[in-house]
């Protein structure tokens, strides 16, 4: 009998959000026996969409042929974030009625997240972006809601829009940009120098 694992898991493997695993399957389904179940998992009170760990290979392999791409999906732009790296957003929910609620997270796509909102709250505006790890998504949370803020309901929070941005500037100010890498040391098994020598 195949092992399985959740939409989720197979969005952490790959890095990404599990909606762009979801979008992903439909494409994927649509050339391919994909077979989603819907079953109950250990340690969750509700079921979760799984797939085998052939099919969860499946998702993989897409997502790795299409990394940097930019496909068309219902007439919207769904990118695949490239290196690993996607947003992280701030997005004011209501602002004309309520404008300290906002929406913080990570995504792969501005465009297709800011319209996901704007079908429950059409004047959903992006506040301000950040390109970020999905490594970092926890971190930059943790950091941009460390204080003057409350928590509304899961990623959504009422506070000084500005101070938020702030400690967005402020946390993704310390990380690396997408363009820097880390030398290599000269001592390394995989400088040229030592790969000759082998």
């Amino acid at each position: 009998m195949p092992d399985y694992l959740t939409l989720d898991q197979v969005a952490e493997k790959i890095g990404v959000e599990v909606t762009s695993v979801r979008r992903a399957v439909r494409r994927i389904q649509s050339e391919s026996d994909l077979e989603i179940l819907k079953g109950m998992v250990p340690g969750r009170a509700r079921s979760a969409l799984c797939v085998s760990d052939a099919h969860a290979n499946l998702i993989i392999a897409y997502f790795e042929s299409k990394r940097g791409e930019t496909t068309l999906l219902n007439g919207s732009a769904d990118v695949f974030a490239s290196g690993g790296f996607g947003y992280f957003y701030v997005i004011q929910l209501v602002p004309e009625a309520l404008p300290t609620r906002v929406k913080i997270g990570y995504t792969d796509s501005l465009e297709v997240r800011l319209k996901e909102h704007q079908t429950s709250a059409p004047t959903a505006r992006l506040v301000k972006s950040w390109k970020c790890k999905r490594a970092w998504d926890r971190a930059a949370m943790d950091s941009i809601t460390k204080s003057d803020c409350t928590l509304v309901l899961n990623e959504v929070y009422e506070g000084d829009v500005e101070k938020f941005v702030q400690r967005g500037d402020e946390f993704f100010a310390r990380m690396p940009s997408e363009s820097q890498t880390v030398p290599l040391s000269p001592n390394s098994p995989l400088s040229e120098e030592n790969s000759n020598a082998v």
